[in-house]
């Protein structure tokens, strides 16, 4: 018994002793930090949390990054952002006045400039703003509050305040900085709060940001993706810790890397600024009313383009030193932060912040060590009062071996006074709640209701005179809004419904938006005009807009003069004013002439003017309106006040415009008006600045019996402004006030009288947030990782060259560039992550196309020498080698060279694709082969019509996933063959590259090259038959519609031919682009020249065997080689039939989505202007913008040309791919709009052609290209015809002109011009 007393009181202390040990409080080092308890006890615990927290990771949903590349979905398959990560990208819900919403960019460049924009959205109309720009020479700029961020009187739901603006474009991928307002030059450390002390506003200055950031990394998630290892430490040094306490927080968020690109002014001096940065979001309960104590955020990008964070965070309890952190290498690989030197307790606790940061830590990857070099300080406070003091540094960064530039963020807890006084914030202005419903919603309101608040019920000028005459007892300064009623959008509805006419022109209007035709549009509009003017009021409305005057203005509203304006739904609103867009009448007297004002309002929603303006902005044609009749005022003057300047948008100007009588003179410009600008301090101090006397020759008055009519001013009074002193003041503390009210500037109409300031709208400023044509441009650029990319227009820019329409830039970037990754997937060991947010291999810029080559090239690379190897892809894409040791050295840098176990990846993909690419193809031509998405849905409407059209957009996906394996084997099984062609040598010869071209020659049956065939043959058809003269003598359109009719074996062949390649046409990877089935009228063209010439439609090609290709070749193979060249070769013509068979079937898909946009009525496809800007990184040489970076691959003069001394003889150097010796007249033809110029037996010299030329090769003797490879358009085509051509020519059309007597010799590459046509001209 005593053993088991004994044995029970050792358990009893031995249990105690642990819990003593395990769970007894944990040191503080500075009252705050819990230091790590015994050494043992401490990694046990840490342990255990590392499973704790990677289980917690694993269940929680994934939110970002969560796509499904080999699935259907249009959703998930990376075109578009999936839904989570839509819904992340939206504005939080402020549940309690604890919680907080924070967006913050930032980007900075090795030139020393950087712009970090922070806004926190609050409950009660408040918000904390943090904009910092610093420029080239150093100088910083703020907003002139700072040291203080907070703001009052904010409204809008996203994150905006004080000018600045940050709106998401496209969620995950594009977001839009704008600011548009006061800036101070050098930062402050106080705040002045005082008025009379902060009178220097000689550092203030209007500045203008007009910027879009665009995605270069996928989003992380800031706990999901940490390392357990990392957060394990933190809860391993509390002792009661839970891994609950992450969640406790009430705090989540995401990064996202990117750049920002666009135009910035300071001192009305524009500059384009690149940067690049990080965009965060965050939410959650505030830090300013948590238990938060102190953090330090440190970002860096570097010049190679990875970016680092590091993050720690100090609360009083629960985690006390919480340290996260991650590195996203330029290859797009994560590497989360497994442990670091960063400690809160030794950086900057009880000291200064130091000039010089030195951070070391670990990833999966390796040991880095970060230093940052602090530079320009700004300090600024958040809270109110004042709880964190929050001080912000623009650094230079280095670690290991790289450089480059970031920030680093402290916050702490503040504890002093907060000198800034109490702010008043108005209330918010909110619209009720209100349903349409036809049995209760009145027709008419008074402009007193509040339901007249609602946009939905008035439109939008009822609802601002609504709001306005609620204002008007909690200003100062008294102003009277006239008294009115509103016809709301219920009574539109009952008119209507009550004529079935008024439907059917709506219908019509309707139906001719979506025309391309805009007489059509026109017409329409007219009618649905003339229809609502001439169709009497519905009794329903009269009677009730009869009840609601009477009891308004009692008994005598008949004698009473109104302003009938109209009230669209879609008028005066924050995005769009229409201002000008829909009818006013005033002067209206009687009832009677009301109910014509009201219909003519109603009518002027369907004019031209209107309806085109709503298109334009995506607006809907039916919107509904509602009518304010309002009781006019006799203004002694009146005028437009502006609350900040309307040109410039600059808040320092308060402009007035006025004139004696009725505001109509100034409004329609009738007369030249007085202006009075009132200058505006950043504390709303507000002083005269100037008064300049217009010439107001007429004003405009009430006439007798209604109606306006135009009087001379009297010339005494046309020499001093309309307004006092007083009234201009008076006006401008009420622009002020409104601005304040409403929370952005207004657009103020006013009327003066002797004893009074009357109100007659406020609507907001909206040119304020117009899209500049810098960002119009850009919108749809592409963020570059670094400044060496090197982009080229090989490959690409003989299908999309130049300007590509919009929809286009929207869709076919990203699916070529997930198809890519796709195939990356399965050849890199370890894999890069799919990233669909950042296009890499196709980037974007100014509405152009490019390959990026590092993505493309420098993927997998062999050794640290440019070989053999580059070299046949060089030739393959480019047509000349363009590879050097730094563009290899960058390709090394951010892919490595390739790992043995890659390499056999690779190897193992070719062998399988070899011998599975047919059946890929033979699938893709069964599912897409007759693609046609008009079947059964011709009735649908235009929204479930675009819906059902994104459906099938995976459609490109899984087509161009086939073209990218095909062409790759392709691209692959030719330089194979190149460099057995090269033997051991190094570098590939001038026979190595003939003697390829002679081998490819021997290709047949190729899909591209079977349009010319096919037209030889339809050709050969219309010549036999009987009607021939009178085809020849036909115009386009009637040459066509016999051709489309005739019911003989003409009409059959030339249907067989547009069923077979009816898609395709003329740079056939733009959607905005015509195909040859939506308009043969090029075809129709080339046939009656191909018809007129019967030399070209006789065939030319001679089919070369692989023995008779293999005997004419000139380099020195060993027998060997030359077995494996026969074994070689059938794949090398396999792959490039494939590669075109899957490429067509591309070009199907695309034809029947233009077709399918083009019906979709609300849908127009933009139309793009060709031209050429040069992008941002290293171009290389085959681009068509002739301007060249220092970097740049160039064929020097030597290569590329040579001159004989008298000057007539001149030699262009190129790239043979299909031999031939022809001496005939050039034809430069830039543009295929001229391409029937050509005569039969001409030589065409133009950039790149694709399809869309292929009807005119029929014609030629040859063919020069200034950009392609061997696999390109023109040499697969001119290999099937055996036409001498020559890709690679730079310059061929600038240098040669259309009538010179050139040599052909497409044995060397050579063109020679032996004669120069005397007159210009074709």
């Amino acid at each position: 018994m005593w053993v088991s007393v004994l044995y029970l009181i050792t358990t009893v202390l031995l249990a105690y002793g642990l819990r003593h040990v395990l769970l007894r409080e944990a040191r503080k080092l500075h009252g705050v930090y819990s230091e790590p308890d015994v050494w043992f006890v401490y990694w046990v615990r840490w342990l255990c949390k590392v499973v704790e927290v990677w289980a917690l990771q694993v269940s929680r949903r994934r939110r970002v990054n969560n796509y499904d590349i080999t699935g259907t979905s249009y959703e998930l398959c990376g075109i578009e952002a999936t839904p989570s990560e839509k819904e992340l990208e939206q504005p939080k819900p402020l549940i309690t006045d604890r919680h907080e919403d924070s967006m913050l960019i930032w980007g900075a460049d090795e030139a020393g400039r950087g712009v970090v924009a922070r806004v926190v959205r609050q409950t009660q109309r408040r918000a904390s703003v943090l904009l910092t720009v610093v420029d080239q020479t150093g100088d910083v700029y703020t907003l002139p509050n700072q040291p203080d961020s907070n703001l009052v009187n904010v409204t809008g739901g996203g994150w905006r305040g004080g000018g600045l603006s940050l709106q998401c474009v496209d969620p995950m991928r594009c977001w839009r900085l704008k600011f548009n307002g006061l800036l101070r030059r050098g930062p402050r450390e106080e705040y002045i709060t005082d008025d009379e002390d902060d009178t220097d506003d000689s550092e203030v200055i209007h500045a203008r940001l007009d910027l879009l950031w665009r995605a270069a990394r996928c989003p992380v998630d800031v706990f999901n993706d940490a390392s357990p290892l990392l957060l394990a430490h933190a809860l391993a040094r509390e002792p009661a810790a839970s891994v609950k306490l992450f969640t406790s927080l009430e705090r989540d968020g995401y990064d996202q890397w990117g750049a920002l690109h666009g135009m910035v002014t300071l001192k009305d001096n524009s500059e384009e600024w690149y940067l690049r940065g990080c965009r965060q979001h965050r939410w959650g309960i505030s830090e300013t009313v948590a238990n938060f104590y102190r953090s330090v955020d440190i970002f860096s990008y570097f010049h190679n383009g990875e970016v680092c964070s590091l993050q720690a965070i100090s609360y009083t309890s629960g985690l006390s030193h919480y340290v996260v952190g991650y590195v996203q290498e330029a290859s797009g690989r994560y590497r989360p932060v497994t442990s670091t030197t960063l400690s809160l307790p030794d950086l900057a606790e009880k000291a200064p912040i130091p000039k010089n940061i030195l951070t070391r830590f670990t990833t999966s990857s390796g040991k880095y060590d970060l230093w940052h070099k602090l530079g320009p300080k700004v300090t600024h406070y958040t809270g109110d009062p004042w709880s964190l003091c929050h001080v912000l540094n623009f650094n230079s960064v280095a670690i290991n071996h790289s450089f480059g530039y970031g920030i680093t963020l402290f916050s702490d807890r503040f504890k002093g006074l907060c000198p800034v006084p109490e702010r008043e914030c108005l209330p918010a202005l909110v619209e009720p709640r209100v349903e349409i419903d036809e049995a209760t919603t009145p027709l008419v309101l008074p402009l007193i209701d509040q339901r007249t608040r609602a946009t939905c019920l008035t439109g939008g000028k009822a609802s601002s005179l609504a709001f306005l005459m609620s204002l008007k007892d909690i200003t100062d300064d008294e102003y009277e809004v006239p008294d009115g009623v509103v016809v709301t959008v219920a009574a539109w509805r009952q008119q209507l419904k009550a004529f079935p006419e008024l439907q059917t022109a709506v219908r019509g209007v309707e139906k001719a938006v979506g025309c391309s035709q805009q007489a059509q549009l026109k017409d329409a509009c007219a009618r649905a005009v003339e229809s609502f003017k001439s169709t009497p009021v519905c009794p329903k409305v009269e009677e009730a807009l009869r009840q609601t005057l009477e009891e308004t203005f009692e008994q005598n509203c008949q004698s009473r003069r109104f302003a009938v304006r109209s009230s669209g739904c879609s008028e005066d609103g924050e995005e769009t004013s229409a201002a000008g867009q829909n009818e006013t009448q005033l002067g209206v007297v009687g009832v009677e002439n009301l109910l014509r004002a009201l219909a003519a309002c109603w009518a002027s929603l369907f004019t031209f003017q209107s309806v085109e303006y709503r298109r334009q902005h995506g607006q809907a044609v039916d919107g509904g309106m509602g009518v304010v009749v309002q009781e006019m005022v006799e203004a002694d003057a009146a005028g437009v006040l502006f609350s900040l300047d309307p040109v410039t948008g600059s808040p320092a100007s308060i402009t007035i415009t006025a004139n004696y009588g009725l505001g109509e003179s100034v409004v329609s410009a009738a007369a030249e008006p007085d202006t009075v600008t009132v200058t505006r301090s950043w504390r709303n101090q507000l002083t005269m600045a100037s008064r300049t006397v217009g010439a107001k020759k007429v004003k405009c008055v009430m006439k007798e019996g209604g109606g306006t009519l135009e009087e001379e001013v009297p010339s005494r009074e046309r020499e001093r402004v309309c307004l006092s002193d007083a009234q201009a003041m008076k006006l401008a503390r009420l622009a002020v006030f409104l601005e304040r009210a409403f929370g952005s500037p207004r657009d103020v109409e006013f009327a003066v009288t002797k004893d009074a300031l009357y109100l007659l709208q406020a609507r907001p400023i909206t040119t304020l947030e117009s899209w500049t044509d810098f960002e119009i441009l850009h919108e749809q650029d592409n963020a570059l990782l670094t400044d060496h990319e090197l982009l080229t227009k090989a490959n690409v820019g003989e299908v999309l060259y130049g300007r590509i329409s919009p929809l286009t830039l929207s869709i076919m970037p990203s699916v070529l560039d997930t198809v890519f990754q796709r195939e990356n997937l399965r050849c890199i060991w370890p894999a890069i992550p799919f990233d669909p947010h950042h296009v890499k291999l196709c980037p974007t810029f100014a509405s152009q196309f490019f390959l990026n080559m590092i993505e493309m090239q420098y993927h997998h690379n062999q050794g640290n020498e440019v070989n053999a190897t580059n070299q046949a892809i060089d030739l393959a894409v480019h047509g000349y080698e363009v590879t050097t040791p730094q563009f290899l050295s960058w390709g090394i840098e951010r892919y490595g060279i390739m790992t043995r176990m890659t390499f056999l990846q690779v190897m193992f993909n070719l062998i399988y694709d070899k011998f599975c690419n047919g059946g890929r193809v033979s699938n893709c031509r069964q599912k897409f082969g007759d693609y046609n998405l008009d079947q059964g849905r011709r009735t649908l409407s235009p929204e479930t019509l675009y819906s059902d059209i994104t459906r099938h957009l995976p459609d490109l996906v899984e087509a161009g996933h086939n073209h990218v394996l095909t062409s790759k084997f392709s691209s692959s099984s030719q330089c194979i063959a190149l460099q057995m062609l090269a033997e051991d040598n190094k570098e590939l010869s001038e026979d190595n590259r003939t003697d390829i071209a002679v081998l490819l020659s021997s290709c047949t049956g190729i899909e591209s090259a079977d349009v010319p065939t096919a037209l030889k043959a339809l050709a050969r058809v219309i010549a036999e038959n009987e009607e021939l003269d009178d085809f020849l003598g036909m115009a386009d359109d009637e040459a066509q519609v016999w051709l489309e009719s005739d019911p003989g074996l003409v009409g059959s062949a030339f249907r067989a031919f547009l069923a077979k390649h009816g898609h395709r046409c003329v740079k056939e990877l733009d959607l905005h682009s015509v195909s040859w089935g939506m308009d043969p009228h090029t075809l129709v063209q080339t046939l009656q020249v191909m018809v007129r010439n019967p030399s070209s439609y006789t065939s030319v090609k001679k089919v070369t065997s692989i023995d008779q290709a293999l005997d004419s070749i000139r380099s020195q193979v060993k027998p060997k080689t030359r077995r494996s060249l026969k074994f070689v070769l059938p794949m090398c013509r396999e792959a490039v039939v494939n590669r075109e068979a899957t490429k067509s079937l591309i070009v199907k898909i695309l034809d029947g989505l233009r077709k399918a946009y083009r019906r979709s009525l609300k849908f127009v496809l933009p139309m793009c202007r060709e031209g050429r800007r040069e992008p941002r990184g290293h171009e290389v040489s085959d681009s068509e913008d002739p301007r060249r970076t220092k970097e740049s691959v160039q064929i020097s003069a030597s290569q590329a040309l040579s001159v004989s001394p008298d000057g007539s003889e001149l030699v262009l150097q190129g790239t043979p791919v299909c031999q031939g010796l022809v001496t005939a007249p050039a034809r430069v033809v830039t543009d295929l709009k001229d391409a029937v110029n050509i005569q039969n037996g001409d030589i065409l010299v133009t950039h790149s052609t694709d399809v869309g030329w292929t009807p005119f090769f029929p014609l030629l003797s040859g063919v020069v290209t200034e950009i392609g490879g061997l696999v390109s358009h023109g040499a697969v085509v001119a290999r099937e015809y055996g036409l001498p051509c020559a890709v690679g020519v730079t310059s061929a059309t600038s240098i040669l002109r259309s009538g010179d007597t050139i040599i052909l010799n497409a044995t060397k590459g050579t063109v020679t011009r032996l004669e120069v046509k005397a007159t210009s001209g074709d």
